[in-house]
């Protein structure tokens, strides 16, 4: 009974040993796994000989708003963050005894203009009593010539003759006494005139005491914050805001002398966000300093970006990409880039038995464009190269790939 049991034991083991065998058989039969992986097509884009650089940005015009007398604050009309025009209101302090002041010299220039007038009317009237004169003079003349000829001629008596020399002399002292008065009245004018300058300086002074109770803003732009409340009082000098223009601004990007040659206005130069990489805006350059910073070796440049949609802010740190050139060329996406050593590579879709497998295959690369690398040897146009599950991935291994739409090549 020992050896049937013994026989049959070993029988199973056979018949165990005969099944996994033939499932062992029937796995490699299927053959490897496939890994599931994305691909992404290999694109011609526009290659950048580019220089990053960060900075601030520079509003063009930047005002701080501060009184110019000591006052309380009565009204602020403006909220912050406002767009407002040159001459708007920003704040108004208490008048006190400006508006009287005000009011006392206006009047002191309406009487003086009152005395100007009455003085030019007064040398009128001079004027025509000396021209009046005048006339009264000739006419006596004539008289005197007149009987000094009858005398002669024996027609008149002396007495006549004597008449007519007291009326020659009458009217040469009225005329001189008719002459002293337009002096008078002249200097008169004058005197006129120059009260009425001085009136005007002080109303000029009075207005302009009045006026500085408003505080205006000198230029186009944007209301900055704004501390100070209506009843606060403030004094000359103290800020109360600042008015900023940012619908342009500029960055300042120091240039190294090793590429004088090829720098030139108009380059374009592309800002980024320093943390996201997002794009904010182009501009180019529109300044070349004449002078090289001995020290650092750089020669100052200035882009300037315009701002319609107010994105960007004055003081706002910024990266900026110089761009020296741009020619066609081809873009391959950073993570489909392994890079073993010194070599980069990447993994394109190949074919084996009409299968799909990875092909592993050497690249030169040149700079990071965006999210992407310039591809200098290597890869040919519209070849799928893989951009997922690269951990592990061997050459030849058998893939199943997922196409997935190309990041477009940065412009």
């Amino acid at each position: 009974m020992m050896k049937t049991w013994k026989r049959g034991a070993w029988g199973g083991v056979l018949s165990l040993l005969v099944l996994v065998t033939a499932a062992c058989s029937t796995k490699k039969a299927a053959g490897p796994r496939e890994i599931p992986v994305k691909t992404q097509e290999v694109v011609s884009g526009l290659l950048e000989d580019s220089s990053q650089f960060v900075g601030n940005l520079e509003a063009l015009a930047r005002v701080s708003l501060r009184p110019q007398i000591n006052g309380r604050i009565t009204q602020i009309p403006v909220t912050n963050g406002a767009q407002v025009r040159a001459g708007t209101v920003i704040a108004r302090l208490e008048p006190d005894q400006t508006a009287t002041e005000l009011a006392g010299a206006l009047a002191g220039v309406q009487a003086a203009q009152d005395g100007v007038r009455q003085a030019q009317a007064n040398l009128r009237a001079a004027r025509s009593q000396q021209n009046a004169a005048q006339a009264t003079l000739e006419l006596q003349k004539l008289e005197y010539q007149r009987a000094v000829e009858l005398l002669a001629e024996g027609v008149i008596a002396q007495q006549t003759k004597d008449t007519a020399t007291k009326n020659l002399e009458v009217a040469q002292a009225n005329l001189q006494a008719t002459a002293d008065q337009v002096k008078a009245a002249e200097a008169a004018l004058e005197q006129a005139n120059a009260n009425l300058r001085q009136a005007q300086a002080n109303a000029g002074t009075a207005r302009v005491s009045f006026d500085f109770k408003a505080v205006l803003s000198p230029i186009d732009g944007m209301v900055g914050d704004i501390p100070a409340r209506v009843g606060d009082f403030v004094q000359t000098g103290q800020q109360i805001t600042q008015i900023v223009r940012n619908d342009v601004l500029d960055l300042r990007i120091a240039v190294p002398t090793s590429r004088l040659n090829q720098l030139r206005l108009d380059l374009p130069v592309i800002l980024a966000d320093p943390n996201t990489g997002e794009r904010l805006s182009q501009g180019r350059l529109y300044f070349i300093s004449p002078e090289v910073d001995t020290g650092a070796q750089t020669v100052l440049t200035k882009a300037q970006f315009r701002n319609p949609q107010g994105q960007l802010r004055d003081g706002q740190y910024v990266q900026a990409r110089l761009v020296w050139n741009r020619q066609p060329g081809l873009l391959v996406p950073v993570v489909a880039v392994t890079p073993v050593g010194a070599q980069a590579f990447v993994f394109t879709v190949g074919q084996k038995d009409g299968r799909p497998v990875a092909r592993k295959k050497p690249v030169q690369l040149g700079a990071i464009q965006g999210q992407q690398y310039q591809v200098r040897s290597g890869l040919q146009p519209n070849e799928q190269v893989i951009v997922s599950g690269l951990l592990g991935l061997v050459d030849g291994a058998p893939i199943r790939p997922t196409a997935q739409t190309a990041t477009n090549p940065t412009p």
